[in-house]
């Protein structure tokens, strides 16, 4: 959030220095899913909520889940 100090926003991960990163399998989404996901990035990343940050070794995949009350 642009107008939050990130002193009281930033999450940090508290991990174990000898663990051992593990990657998830890429997966590929259907079509819809993926311009949903194009989406929504674009409009955090405009809003400034959101920056681009690169963990090549500690990577999940997106979740997509539908809200109940959508139609």
């Amino acid at each position: 959030m642009p107008s939050v100090s990130p002193d009281i926003i930033t999450h940090r991960l508290l991990v174990f220095k000898e663990a051992r990163p593990i990657t998830q399998k890429k997966r590929d989404y259907s079509d819809d899913k993926c311009l949903a996901t194009k989406a929504e990035t674009e409009k955090l990343l405009s809003a400034g909520f959101k920056c681009e940050a690169r963990y090549t070794t500690w990577l999940a995949n997106v979740v997509m889940v539908t809200k109940s009350n959508a139609n």
